[in-house]
């Protein structure tokens, strides 16, 4: 069809051009330069007429594309505890610069402790090992591409899910290299210790304990748990290489307040070369009383139960669920809920004002807001029978406890009053209402103090809803069950507010990331975020001393305490050029799950990949030839086509141009203009 246009085109062009000049339908007597005239005319027309066309044309380009060689070095302690952390360095550097590796293959370098990243150095330092990431993420990162992942690792896994199941899809090849000695020696170990962080001043709190025998004769050791000197339990424990595993169960009891420090512990066999894996350090914070509080509802609604479920998830709280028929007596509780309140709370109401007890009211099904209305000096409701449904906003310069890691942007709409609410005082929003796409200033959840009392109020029915999203997101309730127990823990004490507030545990492990958090508020109680706040740890054994600055992350501030050692420390949080000061005490427990392995490991890997493709450290000529051999990793040789129309041809316009310019110019020449 276009070439019936182009002929077309070259017929109209040569008729105009042929009228133009007097060739056709003219007596005129032609000279000798209108032949070159016409043939000018006919050569615009004709461009001008291609150009209405729009002709396309393509054009096709070949590129190589290599495989992907992605190395994959195992970053972790356990490297350097095994020994073999310049023999892996070293192989390291045979790989990457293997002349027939960098003409064959694009190379792409990461490192691996607890997450993968690009490599910028090899120290070794990693306190945890997830082979399975190591694994899996260059699938997913490059999953259009050939590639061969080649680790090189231990084989040893402290976190995260076993390699030996991981999935290898078909455009990728794995190579592992095991680094270390794999021949198995005699060892005992405490392979994992459960206990609750916390325990009741005189209660008896669960302590379980996994133990493990790697050899082959029959062993008897002693197991011991100790704190400081003193002995509180000891058992003889035997062990074969029938029986190679053995769980510890016991009660043990807390006797006075605070951090309790202990120690589970194995007596080492003379054979053994690691005694690291043989004891576990481990600690329980000892309260003295439990808060108390009270949920009063005349309604049953699934509600309750997750407000329940939420609160009594930290074992500090005990929770019960009320009738106003039942009269129960405020005293008895550090705090009262108030769930879908109507005229038969009025006691109730009355009975926590008189004692000065902080609440909670959360509106529901059958809430009379009149009523509501008259019990409440700091906001009304305005009065209507409709609801809406709204989702909310997280208001970030939230300052009454931190919200730093919390999000629920996508929650599902809850139903609230239809009714605008009238601050009387001024308020301290948690979260706003979404309604749609329109986020509003009105408040969904708010807390506000008045007198020496602190007040919360969420308006809205449908609690349950968010807590089960909290699952479906996290796997788990714990992020939503944190702000709950955040707001549980501002209203069950009525101690008077600092302006510089420090969120920290008593104990920590030494493996884990440490961050303490702080609040620094202004002299008007709103978060100021132009201080400079700084944390000095005393070692209480050697008085070693450390000074670390807090960073401002959001609306809060943190320091990073990770890797400052175990041991027993007092702290001081000062903040420069103002009066302010907080203090405390924390404990880091040793623990290095990265020196719990005398020997590096390779059965995983071989049902990973099969037997005869697991090497071993110093066999770098025997990974470049089975690289090499793979026909998954040869070049690809990848074709393009591009299309580029003749209108955007800026060098036909100029031809154009110059065909007119020259016509003009020969008639000019010639008088006939």
């Amino acid at each position: 069809m276009t070439i019936l246009w182009i002929i077309l085109a070259t017929i109209v062009a040569a008729l105009v051009a042929l009228f133009h000049y007097g060739y056709i339908f003219s007596n005129k007597k032609n000279n000798k330069q209108k032949p070159w005239f016409a043939f000018l005319r006919f050569l615009t027309v004709f461009t001008i007429l291609i150009l209405f066309l729009d002709l396309k044309f393509d054009k096709t380009t070949y590129q190589t594309i290599k495989p992907l060689l992605l190395v994959q070095v195992d970053n972790s302690s356990s490297i350097a505890q095994l020994k073999v952390n310049e023999d892996l360095k070293t192989d390291y550097a045979v790989l990457i610069e293997h002349p027939t590796i960098k003409d064959n293959f694009e190379i792409q370098r990461f490192s691996f402790s607890n997450q993968v990243q690009p490599l910028d150095s090899i120290n070794f330092n990693g306190a945890e090992t997830n082979i399975y990431n190591a694994i899996e993420q260059p699938q997913k990162l490059f999953k259009d591409r050939n590639k061969a992942v080649v680790i090189l690792t231990d084989g040893n896994q402290t976190s995260g899910n076993s390699y030996r199941y991981a999935t290898i899809d078909s455009k990728t090849a794995i190579y592992p290299i095991i680094y270390g000695d794999t021949t198995n020696y005699p060892d005992l170990k405490i392979t994992q210790l459960n206990v609750n962080r916390y325990s009741y001043l005189n209660n008896e709190f669960p302590v379980e304990i996994f133990t493990s025998y790697n050899g082959a004769s029959t062993v008897t050791t002693q197991f011991k748990i100790t704190s400081g000197n003193t002995t509180l339990h000891q058992e003889q424990i035997r062990f074969s290489k029938e029986n190679t595993s053995k769980i510890v169960n016991l009660n043990l009891t807390s006797k006075q307040v605070g951090t309790q420090s202990l120690r589970a512990s194995l007596t080492p066999l003379t054979a053994e070369k690691n005694i690291s894996n043989n004891y576990r350090n481990f600690a329980v914070e000892v309260i003295d009383q439990q808060t108390k509080i009270l949920i009063l509802s005349n309604v049953m609604h699934p509600d309750l139960a997750a407000i329940k479920k939420a609160i009594a998830s930290n074992q500090q709280r005990d929770v019960s669920i009320q009738k106003t028929i039942d009269n129960p007596d405020l005293n008895d509780y550090n705090m009262v809920i108030f769930y879908s309140p109507d005229n038969a709370f009025a006691k109730a109401y009355s009975q926590a004002k008189q004692l000065n007890k902080n609440t909670w009211t959360i509106t529901g099904p059958s809430t009379d807001y009149e009523f509501l209305n008259s019990q409440m000096t700091a906001y009304s409701i305005e009065l209507d029978e409709e609801v809406d449904e709204v989702q909310p906003i997280l208001n970030t310069s939230y300052t009454t406890f931190n919200l730093e890691g919390y999000s629920y942007d996508d929650y599902p709409p809850v139903q609230v009053p239809f009714g605008a609410v009238r601050m009387n005082t001024v308020p301290n929003v948690l979260m706003f209402k979404s309604i749609g796409d329109v986020e509003t200033q009105q408040p969904l959840w708010f807390t506000y103090e008045e007198n020496d009392t602190r007040h919360a109020v969420f308006l809205a029915e449908g609690f349950w809803r968010w807590r089960a999203q909290s699952y479906l997101e996290e796997k788990d309730f714990k992020n939503w069950d944190e702000l709950v127990g955040s707001q549980i823990q501002y209203l069950a004490s009525n101690k008077r507010r600092n302006r510089l507030e420090i969120d920290y545990k008593t104990f920590y492990y030494q493996n884990q990331k440490i961050i303490i958090n702080a609040q620094y508020l202004d002299k008007n109680y709103e978060f100021e975020d132009n201080g400079i706040l700084n944390m000095t740890l005393i070692h209480t054994t050697t008085d070693r001393q450390i000074v670390r600055p807090f960073i401002l992350e959001g609306n809060s501030y943190s320091v990073d305490l990770s890797g400052i050692g175990a041991g027993d420390y007092r702290f001081t949080v000062k903040v420069e050029n103002d009066q302010l000061s907080q203090s405390g005490s924390l404990s880091i427990l040793e623990f290095d799950v990265e020196k719990q392995f005398i020997s590096a490991q390779d059965s995983d890997m071989q049902q990973l990949v099969g037997v005869e493709s697991v090497y071993y450290q110093g066999q770098m000529e025997q990974v470049v030839a089975q690289l090499m051999q793979n026909p998954l990793l040869k070049p690809v040789e990848r074709s393009s086509t591009s299309y580029a129309s003749l209108i955007d041809w800026k060098y036909l316009l100029g031809i154009i141009l110059l065909l007119l310019g020259l016509e003009w110019f020969l008639r000019k020449y010639n008088g006939l203009i």
